[in-house]
């Protein structure tokens, strides 16, 4: 064995001291920058949940708003078809005035509430767009902000804008 170490120049001494170095070293990477890489990478898969989570919730909104839509034309198709019979039960050029009338105000009906139910959409889209906007600008900025390469962190703030202004 003492020929062993004699033949490849074996130093306990620097041996031992290598190797609490290399601890060191480990000790120090750990601590500097492994856990702080980690708790970044926790918090952005965080906040990437909750946007996926909030995207959601928006699509949930929009199914409901055209379910409400479809359930209104509905109901005032309904309400056309009524005025018509009642008009036809009247007879007469009287009955046919009162049904030209009917379908008049059915169609100003079906309009209105079309156009308000449009209206609504565009304004929630817009508010729904604006504050995911927001929320994603700001978390990739402090995101960005924190990871130190100023060109990426760019690039990544102009495509993600791009992306929530293109839908």
């Amino acid at each position: 064995m003492d020929e062993l170490i004699k033949t490849f120049h074996i130093d306990w001494k620097l041996m031992i001291a290598q190797i609490i170095n290399f601890a060191i070293v480990l000790f120090v990477l750990y601590k500097f920058a492994i856990k702080p890489l980690s708790r970044t990478m926790e918090k952005r898969t965080k906040r990437i949940e909750k946007s996926l989570d909030d995207a959601r919730q928006i699509e949930e909104n929009l199914a409901k708003m055209e379910r409400d839509k479809e359930e209104n034309v509905l109901e005032a198709k309904k309400e056309a078809r009524k005025i018509i019979e009642e008009a036809m039960e009247q007879g007469g050029m009287q009955g046919q005035q009162i049904v030209n009338d009917a379908k008049r105000e059915v169609q100003t009906v079906i309009s209105a509430a079309k156009e308000q139910i449009a209206s609504e959409k565009s304004q929630m889209l817009k508010d729904v767009k604006a504050e995911v906007g927001g929320l994603v600008i700001a978390a990739t900025k402090k995101i960005l902000e924190k990871t130190g390469n100023k060109d990426v962190d760019r690039k990544l703030v102009e495509e993600s804008l791009k992306d929530i202004k293109h839908g």
